[in-house]
């Protein structure tokens, strides 16, 4: 029966290979290589779709830049957790576009860093701490927006 169990473990495995966790406790989410490139391209154009309209400078850098573009990308609401790991991840892949090993990439976003976004005035239009303490992007997709396929 053991043999059986870790057989099973060992085969769900390579999925998360493939991509990273973030989050800590119940608030862990698996996130693919695959999605982390979706997260990047979306949110990208949607900085650059915030900067045409005024809502954001026109320069941010370093991990201000991580995290405005991972909240925008991912589209679905974050918790400060979930929110700073990843954008760790992403930050890392974007100053290196050969997309090398995540785990060698994963850099920390620091709790000093996440407050000077979530409680700078000037990024209100663009994010919002919803009533369960997560964040979300003003202009990423709403899923009831998105057309079914």
């Amino acid at each position: 029966m053991a043999t059986y169990n870790i057989r099973l473990r060992m085969e769900a495995g390579p999925r998360y290979l493939e991509g990273t966790t973030v989050g800590s406790g119940r608030d862990i989410i698996g996130v693919r290589r695959d999605r982390i490139a979706d997260i990047i391209s979306t949110g990208r154009e949607i900085i650059v779709r915030a900067k045409a309209d005024k809502l954001l400078p026109e320069t941010i850098t370093g991990a201000t830049a991580a995290l405005l573009v991972t909240i925008a990308g991912y589209g679905e609401p974050l918790s400060e957790g979930q929110w700073r790991e990843l954008a760790g991840v992403v930050g890392g892949i974007m100053r290196d576009s050969t997309y090398a090993d995540l785990a060698r990439l994963r850099t920390l976003i620091t709790q000093e860093q996440f407050l000077n976004v979530a409680r700078n005035q000037g990024y209100g239009r663009f994010i919002r701490r919803l009533d369960d303490g997560r964040w979300v992007c003003e202009l990423a997709p709403k899923l009831e927006d998105l057309p079914d396929e």
